[in-house]
């Protein structure tokens, strides 16, 4: 996974909306229905031991329960590969936020109602090719033993979110977990293109800038893979410009692979670059613009203008715009 493909899983989960969507949807509803999602707090995610050893965990919510002071501790973190001691690892973020809360209120901070440590709920979203097959419970990881000593074993679960495997039970209602499921599944430019359409249907206004911000990040994470450079992908601003970004590199490795393209020669690197530049024009001004700049690219030879050409159709408002600035490159 891209660093830039890892981000976007925490901008995704930093938003209240995601969060309270995966719980509902995903975990349990009638938590849900329990939790206050309005008073919903980040919750410092790097802590040092008394042993000076830093942990750093993915994200860390407080979530309070409706009409409460008691609130929910939620720990999410995010693989991309199966680790078999996942459940160590969520056992020890979870007890190092039980001790910054214990040292708070040796500070004279609350911690909870009678001085309790809150409840806590673990996440694990996993997105590696294969499925997840790690124990979900620390006990599992410990060596059986019986009776008295039995007892006095850690235990905590942590839930498992295979999105793969998600996607794969078949279409689900819209809602953010789905919708990176089925990107995780099936990276196909169709179907990317479905979801940012759907995406931008659901969420338009400008409170939901974030969100659409969260999902452009995923698809430049893709395209970051590809070589693209990235001052090109800084210049895609919004997440339908990183769908087209996404369907015109899809469309040029399909047509790569199909007629023997990509293998370093000059002419290849041309036909390949002018392709792609006519498929983002076409999605993003129209078949008349793509057409005329088309005629334009005909008489590039170079790949590097070519390359220069495809970085105006991001920057430019309109066809006209770019069929002037295409000319000057």
């Amino acid at each position: 996974m891209s660093r830039r493909h890892d981000q976007s899983f925490k901008l995704l989960f930093s938003l209240t909306h995601a969060v309270e969507q995966m719980i509902r949807r995903f975990i349990n509803s009638d938590l849900a229905d329990d939790l206050d999602f309005e008073r919903m707090e980040n919750l410092a995610t790097e802590r040092t031991t008394p042993g000076l050893i830093r942990s750093n965990a993915d994200l860390l919510w407080k979530i309070h329960f409706r009409g409460s002071a008691r609130y929910l501790i939620l720990l999410i973190e995010f693989q991309s590969e199966t680790y078999r001691y996942m459940p160590v690892r969520i056992l020890y973020y979870v007890a190092i936020a039980y001790h910054s809360l214990v040292a708070a209120k040796a500070r004279r901070r609350k911690t909870a109602p009678g001085g309790l440590l809150p409840p806590s709920l673990a996440v694990t979203i996993y997105n590696g090719r294969e499925r997840w097959t790690a124990p979900d419970e620390v006990l599992d990881l410990i060596e059986p033993t019986r009776g008295w000593l039995a007892s006095r074993q850690p235990s905590l679960r942590h839930e498992i979110l295979d999105l793969r495997a998600l996607a794969a039970q078949g279409p689900t209602e819209g809602s953010v977990v789905s919708w990176l499921a089925s990107m995780e599944l099936d990276s196909s430019a169709a179907n990317i293109t479905r979801v940012v359409r759907e995406v931008l249907a659901e969420y338009p206004g400008a409170e939901h800038a974030r969100l659409r911000e969260a999902f452009r990040e995923w698809i430049l994470g893709a395209a970051e893979t590809w070589g693209i450079e990235e001052e090109v992908l800084e210049r895609v601003k919004s997440l339908k410009e990183a769908g087209m970004i996404y369907a015109g590199v899809e469309e040029l490795k399909e047509r790569a692979h199909r007629e023997g393209l990509g293998q370093g020669r000059a002419e290849g690197r041309t036909e390949g670059r002018a392709t792609m530049a006519y498929r983002l024009a076409r999605l993003k001004f129209g078949v008349e613009t793509a057409e005329r700049l088309a005629g334009l690219l005909e008489e590039v030879s170079d790949p590097e203008r070519i390359a220069r050409i495809g970085d105006r159709i991001i920057e430019c408002e309109t066809g006209e715009e770019l069929l002037v600035r295409a000319r000057e490159a």
